[in-house]
């Protein structure tokens, strides 16, 4: 008597295949084109004069904030100055 095997396809070898496929290519897709900052030549002189004029005015701004704090802090304290001298002091 003649036993006949017959095989049928893996599919764990067919979803191997196609993993191995996809994987293929999005490698070629990642080293066929060069990416956005490699073509880009940037500047760094310009730049760097442009983080410079942007802190230049923020200093501005925060001076001009801490002039104004200090005004209603003074402007604050006044008033607690003059009741200070208003008050009697009595000591026994």
């Amino acid at each position: 008597m003649v036993t006949r095997h017959v095989q049928r396809p893996s599919w764990s070898s067919y979803a191997l295949a196609l993993g191995t496929v996809l994987a293929g290519l999005l490698l070629w897709q990642g080293l066929s084109s060069p990416r956005a900052a490699y073509a880009q030549i940037p500047d760094s002189g310009a730049q760097f004069n442009e983080m410079i004029r942007e802190m230049r005015t923020s200093n501005e701004k925060l001076t001009e904030i801490a002039k104004l704090l200090r005004d209603i802090r003074d402007a604050q304290a006044e008033p607690k100055k003059d009741q200070d001298r208003k008050a009697p002091t009595t000591r026994p």
